[in-house]
């Protein structure tokens, strides 16, 4: 292993650059290497490590150091000896200490040897020595010091004059740099094979600085930097730079009739040496052609070129330089805001500064400039004021070029370089917040008037990168394009073009929801959701209904599938008095009112439905009958409209929807009548209705079987696991929910698959596998966590609710109904009401009488108001539990019996059902029959 200091902290392998990262692990890989091969005890470790706020216990923070250091260095390097710590390397293996050792032997040498030696010591100093900061300026003074006596002592050396100069004079690094142990580790790989190397990436990146440090390893690097040079003048820069690095001979010396580039290339005649492009992208047609005629050339001439875009040259090879990660962004941001203002990042501001760097895309300069800024402003200001960046993060450097010195100026010089198909393609792309598919990149060209190899042009010159299948932009970069596009004055048309390409997109996407190609088409509006949503916002506040109905057309079926009523609700009440001449106005309305019909009892309220706008967008929907939505609105809405009128009030709504005959169902599409069967099971579940259930729920999977709709065919088979269940056969109502998980991964969210999830808990629940039930709820539980989804979460503590009862562990039982979410008041009326009917049962096993009484109360109330029928169920048997162990066994037989007519079978597969069957008797419907509203007098609702 090999440590390097100067002009930089680098830490060479043989497996390649290792990364050692964080202050701590840094500053005692530097200490140790200090004294490299000599045990460093604990207490001068700890001295140096912390000189101001020392840990509560030295060594055990020395020890966690250590152990995760070590696991970064090769076996063995770092050992621990009594005492303390030592670095297990030779002293020649460390810049740093073989400096010294040199200037230690020069001072003692005799004068003959003593210049030898110091010019071999200064060969080492290709840069200023990296130090971890606080504690260690006495490193820094010491190596200062023999860094000037080592000049003295070579001052009168020569060198040949045919020789390439010092390393030395490649500029020294100003700070130390942060990361990119892979990015070099790659440059130096592709220049032992390749001549010439391109370093590739946006503005502010970082490429000069690893270009810069590559040089300074290299024995022999000429710098050549074009950043000021205009077009026809890159020769002369070449040679220019040749000169203040090559001592050229009399021989080679200019004259009137030699050209730089003769000169350069007699200078520079079978020499080999490593010439670094700076800043190519302005100037990169003669930069190419330069290159060109180099490599002709010269032979044992390498190029290592910096650029936006590549320089287009046969043999050409890349090392893309991107944002820093995460990790290292942090470490960069954090360092500087120190520089900037001597005192680091506290604990109240890591997660301020964490989000800065986040927020500027982890680009080193922008976050220079950003850390500037903390000399005059807290974190947190800087973190508003990145509402306006261009306008924040201003006043770089000085001695900066000027197109570093500001954001703006960092991206304006890529701007100038554009042509005006490429700016007009920039400023669109800033108004798709998700990027562009590359799918979809051609009708975004097309429908802008631009060439079509327009977006790949900007990746090319590092504004857009090209990944996943995406077209996108840094958002540094996309609110530059935003600010051109407002200062344009095109942002009204580039908007409504967006809005309508994304219309157009999705709705061809929607027909693919509804068959085998599923899962593609949720991919790609997954991947369009911010860019949906941004068309939407545009139609809305620009009142354009046409393209806002296309596109709510074309989103539907998403909304429909993923349950996202909060879109679809205000979506379709903006287009709800649309003229009723088109298939996406019969859709969008008719989707719109079975919706409603459907889940107005969520928070437990009534259902809403007009029976009159039914009829007429039912008769419209008749005109479109090879549309799979409409020739499913127009029986559903019929149907609904006829038995709606007949309904009572105290009639759930799934009594407005029932199986069509078969006769109805035979023109429509296979597709439609799948859907129409599935909405019959679920309407026939929700009644109670377990004959009718069964029938539609079969009829609906082998539809959907039959079209290969993996959606479909995973809800029917949820259905048909409720009514196996109902009819006690677990084992096939447990395999048909296990195999529905994995059809609706990916398919729905995380809150869904919970659902499910609890579904399949509750039947394991009834088989007595408690274990593996609780199994399966941890694996409920870290995915919930890991989306942060407290939707999931409210499953959660159901399912881990219903086990614990199950267990006859009351304790953990309501501990678990504790953990749910605040807020789930959100939550259905149907989950609120079975949290009290599992809350009911566990006071019931703590013997609280009363306190049962009360909730079994609340539950029943909410129970009611949803008209779910296996819920009302649930709630009559477990009232039936309370007025059983109440000792009021005539009542509890009857509240047991009205449980059974409801649910509309004897469900012997519940524990619970089953005892009280068992304890209470046969007949348990005999005597006087009970209803809803005599249990609610029961249970002192009134």
């Amino acid at each position: 292993m090999q440590l390097r200091f100067f002009g930089g902290f680098v830490v060479d392998t043989d497996d390649g650059p290792a990364a050692v990262r964080g202050r701590g692990q840094e500053a005692l890989l530097f200490r140790l290497a200090i004294d490299a091969g000599t045990v460093v005890s604990y207490r001068t470790l700890a001295d140096d490590l912390w000189p101001h706020d020392p840990p509560d216990d030295p060594r055990a923070a020395l020890q966690s150091l250590a152990s995760r250091l070590r696991r970064e260095l090769p076996d063995g390097v770092l050992v621990a000896a009594p005492g303390g710590y030592r670095l297990h390397v030779d002293r020649q293996d460390v810049d740093i200490t073989r400096f010294q050792d040199l200037v230690l032997r020069a001072r003692q040498a005799p004068e003959t040897e003593a210049a030898a030696l110091a010019r071999d010591a200064l060969n080492l100093w290709v840069g200023e020595p990296w130090t971890p900061g606080d504690g260690f300026e006495w490193v820094s003074a010491d190596l200062h010091a023999d860094v000037a006596h080592a000049r003295r002592l070579a001052a009168r050396s020569v060198a040949e004059s045919t020789e390439l100069s010092n390393p030395a004079t490649v500029p020294a690094a100003a700070t130390p740099l942060v990361g990119r142990t892979d990015e070099l580790a790659l440059i130096h790989e592709q220049l032992q094979t390749e001549r010439l190397v391109t370093l590739i990436g946006p503005g502010g990146a970082g490429k000069t600085t690893l270009a810069l440090e590559t040089a300074r390893r290299a024995p022999d690097a000429i710098v050549v930097a074009l950043a000021p040079v205009s077009s026809g003048d890159l020769w002369s820069a070449v040679s220019g730079a040749v000169g203040r690095t090559v001592r050229v001979a009399e021989s080679t010396a200019p004259s009137g009739g030699v050209s730089a580039r003769e000169r350069v290339f007699e200078a520079l005649s079978g020499r080999a040496a490593l010439m670094l492009l700076d800043n190519c992208e302005h100037v990169v047609d003669e930069a190419a052609s330069v290159a060109h005629d180099l490599l002709q050339a010269l032979p044992k001439l390498r190029l290592l070129a910096t650029s936006r875009e590549s320089l287009g040259v046969v043999g050409e090879a890349f090392v893309p330089i991107g944002p820093l990660p995460r990790e290292d962004a942090d470490e960069l941001f954090a360092r500087r805001v120190r520089a900037a203002r001597a005192t680091g990042v506290s604990d109240e501001e890591r997660a301020v500064a964490v989000r800065i760097a986040e927020r500027l895309d982890g680009l080193p300069l922008a976050l220079e400039l950003a850390a500037a800024k903390a000399r005059t402003l807290t974190l947190a200001e800087i973190d508003a004021g990145l509402a306006d960046r261009f306008a924040l993060l201003t006043g770089g450097p000085r001695t900066a070029e000027s197109r570093h010195r500001t954001l703006r100026a960092l991206i304006d010089w890529s701007w100038e370089t554009l042509s005006v198909d490429e700016r007009c393609a920039l400023q669109a792309m800033a108004v798709f917040p998700d990027g562009i598919g590359v799918a979809d990149a051609d009708a975004v060209a097309d429908a802008l008037g631009l060439g079509r190899a327009v977006f790949e042009s900007l990746v090319e010159r590092s504004l857009a990168q090209r990944s996943a299948g995406r077209f996108q932009m840094l958002e540094t970069v996309r609110e530059y394009g935003a600010e051109r596009l407002r200062e344009s004055g095109d942002e009204a048309r580039i908007r409504e073009t967006e809005a309508r390409v994304m219309a157009d997109c999705a709705n061809s996407h929607d027909g693919l929801l509804r068959g085998p190609r599923v899962r593609e088409a949720l991919a790609w509006f997954d991947g369009n959701e911010e860019n949906l949503a941004a068309a939407l916002r545009n139609c809305a506040t620009t009142n354009d209904l046409q393209t806002g109905l296309a596109l709510t057309r074309g989103c539907l079926w998403v909304w429909m599938l993923r349950e996202r009523f909060d879109d679809l609700v205000p979506a379709t009440i903006r287009h709800r008095s649309v003229p009723l001449d088109s298939e996406a106005a019969v859709v969008v309305r008719g989707l719109a009112l079975i919706a409603g019909l459907m889940v107005g009892t969520r928070g437990g309220g009534s259902p809403e439905f007009d029976e009159d706008a039914a009829m007429l967008v039912a008769a419209a929907a008749a005109r479109y009958p090879a549309s799979e939505l409409a020739a499913t609105v127009s029986p559903i809405l019929t149907r609904a409209a006829t038995m709606w009128r007949a309904r009572t009030t105290t009639q759930p709504w799934s009594r407005s929807i029932r199986l069509p005959e078969a006769s109805e169902l035979a023109p429509l599409p296979r597709w439609s009548q799948g859907l129409i069967c599935l909405l019959a099971a679920v309407a026939a579940q929700n009644d109670g209705d377990l004959e009718a259930e069964g029938a539609a729920s079969l009829r609906a999977l082998e539809t959907f079987r039959e079209v290969g709709d993996e959606w479909g065919t995973a809800f029917a088979s949820l259905v048909r696991a409720d009514w196996f269940t109902a009819h006690g056969e677990l084992e096939q109502a447990l395999t048909i929910l296990d195999d529905c998980r994995h059809s609706l991964e990916g398919l729905v969210s995380v809150a869904d698959l919970a659902q499910q999830g609890g579904q399949a808990v509750l039947v394991l629940v009834r088989m007595g596998r408690i274990d593996e039930a609780r199994e399966r709820v941890e694996v409920m539980r870290r995915a919930a966590a890991e989306q942060s989804s407290a939707a999931a979460l409210l499953h959660v503590g159901l399912a881990s609710a219903a086990i614990e009862v199950a267990a006859q562990n009351p304790a953990a039982a309501l501990e678990s109904i504790a953990s749910i979410p605040p807020g789930d008041e959100m939550a259905p009326a149907q989950f609120r009401a079975l949290v009290q009917f599992l809350r009911t049962e566990a006071l019931l096993q703590q013997a609280r009488l009363e306190d049962a009484r009360a909730t079994i109360a609340q539950g029943f109330a909410q129970a009611l108001t949803t008209a779910d029928q296996p819920v009302i169920a649930w709630g009559a048997r477990t009232a039936a539990l309370w007025l059983e162990c109440a000792g009021r066994a005539d009542d509890a037989r009857r509240a047991l019996g009205l449980s059974i007519r409801v649910r509309g079978r004897l469900d012997t597969s519940d524990p619970v059902v089953r005892g009280l069957h068992e304890r209470l008797g046969a007949e348990t419907d005999a005597d006087a029959p009970l209803d809803a509203e005599a249990l609610c007098a029961l249970l002192g609702l009134g």
